[in-house]
């Protein structure tokens, strides 16, 4: 006899009345067990008696900001978390992942998306994959958290080694030109962001999805998301 997993459950704080129904709806009839709460005094008291696995949080609530309150939770440490916000800027997205959000998402989302990463997060919260992007230092590849790779240059790779030494941190231009064997002063710049797009675009048209390399304003690149460096 083979045992079914239980239903994910699933937590959404969201201040928009429409929203939050439309989204709790979706996500029971998709088959998970989904509760929505509109603050966090609620989510408060109502985490003090029940459990969930995974978190979907605005950021924008009527008695604080949500970021500020995420930070401070290192309750949250074992569930899944992702963030729907209308902010879209990049630091807002890296301060979001170093305060524990595993998926940061800038509204309007698509509820589809929504019940694609919780399965990704119970997955992983499961042990059934990798918490973590792999970059293969012998194979010059990015392995995505679902398995899925991607074959690198050199310059990507040297670029990708840099960024992961400060995952979840803005890395300066400078930095990160340096950390490819070129001096910052005689540097076209141009050059870089080529590289950077370059690798995007590879990413998009491989996997269909955005990497999480971000660009911070006036500081530099960050990879936005776990990524450890090793054998894959």
């Amino acid at each position: 006899m083979t045992l079914s997993l239980p239903l994910a459950r699933v937590l959404v704080i969201e201040d928009e009345p429409d929203l939050q129904d439309a989204l709790v709806t979706y996500l029971n009839m998709e088959g998970l067990d989904a509760h929505g709460l509109s603050s966090l005094a609620d989510a408060q008291v109502w985490m003090g008696a029940n459990d969930f696995d995974v978190l979907l949080l605005d950021l924008g609530l009527p008695d604080g900001d949500g970021l500020s309150w995420l930070r401070k939770r290192n309750d949250l440490r074992d569930k899944g978390v992702i963030i729907t916000t209308a902010r879209s800027d990049a630091l807002s997205r890296v301060t979001g992942i170093r305060a524990g959000a595993d998926v940061y998402l800038v509204k309007p989302v698509l509820p589809e998306e929504i019940v694609s990463l919780v399965h990704n997060l119970m997955r992983r919260l499961r042990g059934q994959a990798p918490s973590a992007w792999v970059l293969d230092e012998t194979g010059w590849r990015l392995l995505a958290p679902d398995g899925r790779a991607l074959k690198l240059t050199h310059s990507e790779h040297v670029l990708l080694q840099r960024l992961a030494k400060s995952s979840g941190q803005a890395v300066s231009r400078e930095e990160l030109v340096i950390s490819l064997g070129h001096q910052p002063e005689h540097y076209d710049f141009r050059r870089l962001e080529i590289l950077i797009r370059r690798l995007r675009n590879k990413a998009k048209e491989a996997w269909g999805t955005a990497l999480p390399l971000e660009t911070a304003h006036r500081q530099g690149y960050a990879f936005i998301a776990n990524i450890r460096v090793g054998l894959s």
